[in-house]
Formats: C-alpha cells, structure tokens, sequence
C-alpha cells in the first residue's frame, strides 16, 4: 500500500518550526559576530542559490524598474536589520511576533498606495492588529524598550517592502525581483560589515548555515502548503512559527510571556488571520528568507 502524500498542513508545519529555529540560529550567530555580518552572510547565501536558479530557468535580470528595485531592497534590508536586532534583545517569541505584524502594514500600505478598498473586515482588522501592540508594549512587558520598538518597525518596513513587490509584480517575474533584491542587499550590507569583520570560527559557521539551510527549507515548505490549499487556510497555520519560537525560548532561556504581552499576541495573531482571510495572500515570511518565488518557476 503506498504512503500518503504530506498534506498541505504538514507543509505548513515544517515551514512554522523552520522560521522559528532560523530565528534560533541568528540569535546564536549574533552572540559571536556583529550583527552585520550576520546580515550579511545571510544576503550573500540567498544569493548564490537564487544565481543557480536564474541560470536554470534562464530569467534575465534585465529590468527598467530599478527604482522600485531599490526601495524594495532598502525598506526590506532595514528590516531585516531590525528584525535581527530584535532577536538577539528581545524573548524569541515576542520578536517574531512584532516582525509579523507586517500584515497589518501591508493590508494598511496597499489600501493607501496600491488602492485597495477600505473594507469594514480590513478596519476592524486593523483596529484589534494594533490594539494588541499596545498590549505587547505594557509598561511591565520586557517588549516594551527601544528593541521592542524596533522589532515593530521591522514589521513596518517588511511591510512596505512586501507591498512594492506587489507593485513589481505587475511587470517583473518574481525571481527576477527576488534575486535582484539578495544582489543589492549582499553588496549594500557588505560595506557595514567589512568595518568590524570577524572570521567566524566552526561552530559559527555551522550557525551560518544553519540559517540558511532552514529559511530555505521554511520557503519551501511555505510555497509547497500554498500550491496545495488555498492562502486562507494556510495563512492562519503560518503564525504557529509563534507556538514553536515559545517553546524554544521556554526550554532554552525560560522566557514566558505576561498577560498583556499573551492577550496582545492573540489580538495580533487574530488581526493577521482575518487581514490574511480579508485579502486572500499568503502570510509574509520573516525577513532573512529566501522570498517566495512563484511555483510555476520552480518546476
């Protein structure tokens, strides 16, 4: 009797707890190297697998929008920075949650820019998104500092970085957007990071890629999940990278949430499903992956 296939939500699964020990492995690169290497190793991976699959599917880079090109890769780079940051300074759980706030952003960026309609589900979305972050910054929440704060602007920019993306993809293959933005990101974080740069030594490296390795491998999942079900269903399981980050942060460094800090992560997680149901798009992985290239371009 042959195996069954892995169902979309076991995709989904994978991808969530790929994120989550992603966020794991930069957090214990960055206790042994600055941070902009870390950023930078990062680029520069995504890079050469992103150069192999341009020559396989023989997709030019020949673009006339390298302007949108580069907002796309300043506002998503900063995030990333951010995002980082925020995860070496802040509980793993609640860093991931600030970047995936990101939703909110967008749902809010495309109604604005993109002209999206100003629908009742999105605006109360929106308000329950946002009343939960001012729960995540109680005055007695360890999110609530000045790497909380940037922890929410890397869901800010990821947002707008996603929302020009949507504004490329009018004209331009997604690979072509993604590889151009691992191309001026590797060159743009290179500067940064040759001022204070550090061999790392092996068990670093095996961070590195490590990182790599499980973006990757989280991408995949996300794309596979996305050709099997609907982005309505598989939207809402993306947030278990959330359950997984918790139980890592509880096990490793005993960190656990507060009340506010716990009745903010439901309103926000709950806001990121109804805007992901509203809009029907997939969730936003966090930034440090690979970005979702289109299924069509991987066969």
């Amino acid at each position: 009797m042959p195996r069954p296939a892995l169902s979309w939500v076991s995709f989904a699964l994978i991808s969530a707890a790929s994120f989550a020990g992603m966020a794991v492995c930069v957090r214990y690169a960055s206790t042994t190297l600055p941070q902009t290497e870390v950023v930078f190793f990062r680029n520069f991976m995504a890079l050469l697998l992103l150069l192999l699959l341009l020559k396989q599917q023989r997709v030019s880079l020949k673009t006339e929008r390298i302007g949108l090109h580069l907002l796309r890769t300043l506002t998503g780079l900063t995030a990333m920075y951010l995002y980082f940051y925020a995860l070496s300074h802040l509980p793993l759980a609640g860093a991931m949650l600030l970047n995936y706030t990101s939703p909110l952003f967008i749902a809010a960026i495309a109604t604005i820019w993109l002209k999206e309609s100003w629908t009742r589900p999105r605006m109360l979305a929106l308000g329950l998104g946002f009343a939960g972050v001012l729960l995540l910054f109680s005055p007695s929440s360890a999110i609530a500092s000045l790497a909380g704060l940037m922890g929410l602007a890397s869901g800010a920019l990821a947002g707008l970085a996603l929302a020009t993306v949507k504004k490329l993809s009018a004209t331009e293959p997604a690979l072509r957007t993604v590889t151009w933005f691992a191309l001026l990101s590797s060159l743009i974080s290179a500067v940064p990071m040759l001022f204070d740069f550090q061999w790392p030594d092996a068990t670093t490296w095996g961070w590195l890629i490590a990182v790599g390795l499980l973006a990757n491998i989280g991408q995949l999942g996300l794309t596979i999940a996305y050709s099997k079900a609907p982005a309505t269903q598989v939207s809402p399981l993306g947030y278990s990278s959330l359950l997984f980050a918790g139980l890592i942060g509880y096990l490793l460094w005993g960190e656990l949430p507060d009340v506010w800090g716990t009745a903010g992560a439901v309103l926000v997680t709950l806001a990121g499903i109804m805007v992901a149901r509203e809009r029907s798009e997939p969730l936003p992985a966090p930034p440090g992956a690979v970005p979702a290239i289109e299924e069509q371009e991987l066969r």
